[in-house]
């Protein structure tokens, strides 16, 4: 994993707003490590603060699966050898090495008290966060962040009404076709990528914020090359796609295979008319 995250930076036109709208995009910190990320966001002075899922590492007993592509219930032999012999080479380095950089809630509150001090925060649901605590909720209540599941907020950014909604990864397709119809600039916060594709793609929406790849974990010729939801290659490991959906490459390691050519990264999106 590179040692310091980066900052990329994106402008995005639209006719929707007169002023520029400036995002910093959060995704995938997965309770780890922070340090170099607070700066980045803090250097960028945001005018919200959108985090796109897996913040947090919490699962439910009750959830046994969650369904992200009706292809992965399809058996497909080679896919199946090829993601097997990765996952016990990662297995393995995690036993012969000791993991540092291990999930921290308490660490993972501090980074939230942080980053609302700087602007209004949003967060969605990712497939991590199959649940949230009882404490986790205070916090958000007491710190203002506003939890989107598969839920929308609205604020007034230069006299004009912004909507930002969060699809979960149970998504609800009735809330999306809610959210579309409203008038003015809509955010979505969708954590995965491979969702716009199947829901979002001819909605009425003019940005959409996503994670899960993170990055395709090594990169290679500029694509990334292993993803949980989409495989190997995956179509969207991070970068702007067809103008409007933004995928960030993730703000932590959390495997024991290396990152590689793929740092960590907070993402600035400059979203008004050029």
């Amino acid at each position: 994993m590179a040692k310091k995250a980066v900052l990329t930076n994106y402008e995005l036109k639209t006719d929707k707003l007169d002023k520029k709208l400036k995002i910093a995009l959060i995704a995938d910190l997965h309770e780890r490590r922070w340090d170099d990320l607070l700066p980045l966001i803090k250097q960028a002075q945001p005018d919200i603060i959108a985090i796109a899922g897996d913040t947090f590492e919490r699962y439910s007993d009750e959830v046994q699966e969650v369904y992200l592509d009706e292809d992965k219930k399809k058996f497909k032999p080679v896919r199946w050898l090829l993601f097997n012999i990765a996952y016990y080479i990662n297995f393995l380095a995690m036993l012969i090495f000791q993991r540092r950089n291990r999930p921290d809630t308490e660490r993972t509150y501090e980074f939230m008290r942080e980053i609302s001090k700087i602007a209004p925060v949003y967060m969605s649901v990712g497939n991590h966060e199959q649940k949230f605590l009882d404490e986790d909720l205070k916090l958000f209540k007491e710190l203002n962040i506003k939890l989107l599941d598969n839920s929308a907020e609205s604020f007034n950014f230069g006299g004009e009404e912004i909507f930002i909604g969060g699809l979960s990864t149970f998504y609800d397709e009735k809330f999306l076709d809610r959210f579309s119809e409203n008038n003015g600039y809509k955010i979505l916060l969708c954590h995965h990528p491979i969702y716009y594709e199947r829901f979002v793609r001819d909605k009425d929406i003019d940005l959409v914020l996503a994670g899960h790849n993170h990055g395709g974990q090594v990169r290679f010729r500029n694509r990334g090359l292993l993803s949980s939801g989409e495989g190997f290659f995956p179509k969207y490991d991070k970068g702007v796609f067809e103008g409007r959906l933004v995928v960030s490459a993730g703000c932590s390691g959390t495997v024991a295979i290396p990152r590689i050519n793929n740092p960590r990264e907070i993402i600035i999106i400059e979203a008004g008319k050029k």
